[in-house]
């Protein structure tokens, strides 16, 4: 190859690593589908991508992300206020209890911090190899899940471990109940106190377990690797009902009132009305793939998709409206008193109002 073909190659090269990483902003809806939506207000970016949970406070936002960073963001006008940088990468994003952010991170760093939510000042941190899941925090304990099955019950207040048994890999935060938590690893449910961790109860788990317990009617209700939707009762994790969808349910069921609702990896929107007969109906089936925990505003669901748009729909399955953000929409849109906040793929935040 001559110089001149060198040097072609060089520019293309260049040309396309610069392109790697591009991303196109996100085409916006047709508008028979979007005239009825809410109106945006602002967008912003803040990061590369938040992980849920997100905690919102006196109308500033608190997310972290893949980024290793901690956010707070005003949601009077998209503006960063503050940002502060940990040592390993925030899978779980961070809980808020008074003025305080805790979060955990995984590799290379495998810590939790505690952080002042008014600057970001690190206040504590504690190594627990990489963490696997949210934290979570109750009874006067913040609880952590190690991707190595270890279990850490932190004192909030000085990040002394208070215990840490090892009770298996679990992917989602330990649910609090009564005084405890309710730990679901990937293949056993577990009952332990909160102040020595000492289990209490155990049981076979229904199917793995990925996405946030709903608290519903008394019971705790989640989706399962194993196409079913399953009620647990919480005093002894023993199975109140099962409704068998068609595939894989990985985000959260909502509610409307006494009815749930859940969506399947295929695509598949059902409803299920828990009692004698538990089943699931489905209600609609798309073609386009979801990526968000079902979320319920009023008598609306809203579903994110990873083509990075939020839909709105009535309990029948017909689609009311549709706003478009960066793809995917991996958090379920936030709910505000005027309005939503949708976050998109690409640290891209979004506010609307009705």
């Amino acid at each position: 190859m001559g110089h001149g073909g060198l040097s072609l190659a060089l520019v293309l090269g260049g040309v396309n690593a610069a392109c790697t990483n591009f991303r196109p902003p996100p085409r916006p809806p047709a508008p028979e589908v979007s005239a009825t939506a809410p109106s945006e207000v602002w967008s912003a970016t803040a990061g590369r991508r938040f992980t849920g949970p997100i905690a919102i406070r006196d109308t500033i936002l608190y997310g972290a992300g893949v980024d290793r960073k901690v956010y707070a963001v005003s949601l009077s006008n998209g503006r960063r206020l503050w940002s502060s940088r940990l040592g390993g990468l925030v899978a779980g994003g961070l809980i808020l209890s008074g003025d305080t952010l805790y979060v955990g991170t995984s590799r290379p760093d495998g810590r939790v911090y505690a952080l002042d939510r008014h600057s970001g000042k690190q206040l504590w941190r504690v190594a627990t190899g990489p963490v696997g899941a949210p934290l979570s925090l109750a009874s006067g304990v913040l609880v952590a899940e190690s991707q190595s099955g270890e279990v850490y019950g932190i004192d909030p207040a000085s990040g002394a471990v208070r215990w840490h048994p090892r009770l298996g890999v679990a992917r989602v935060a330990a649910e609090p109940v009564d005084s405890g938590f309710v730990i679901a690893t990937v293949d056993s449910l577990f009952r332990i106190g909160a102040r020595d961790g000492a289990v209490s109860a155990r049981a076979r788990t229904p199917g793995t377990i990925l996405s946030p317990w709903l608290l519903h009617d008394g019971l705790l209700v989640a989706g399962t690797a194993d196409s079913l939707i399953v009620g647990v009762r919480p005093t002894d994790l023993s199975l109140a009902w099962q409704a068998r969808v068609d595939a894989p349910v990985l985000g959260s069921p909502a509610a409307i009132g006494d009815t749930l609702y859940a969506v399947s990896r295929r695509g598949t929107l059902f409803r299920i009305d828990p009692g004698c007969e538990t089943s699931a109906v489905a209600v609609a089936e798309f073609d386009w793939a979801v990526s968000a925990p079902v979320t319920t505003m009023g008598d609306t669901i809203l579903l994110g998709g990873a083509d990075g748009s939020i839909r709105a729909f009535r309990p029948d399955g017909v689609e009311v409206w549709r706003l478009q953000v960066w793809h995917p929409v991996e958090l379920p849109p936030v709910l505000l008193p005027d309005g939503l906040l949708a976050i998109g793929g690409n640290g891209d935040l979004h506010r609307y109002r009705k």
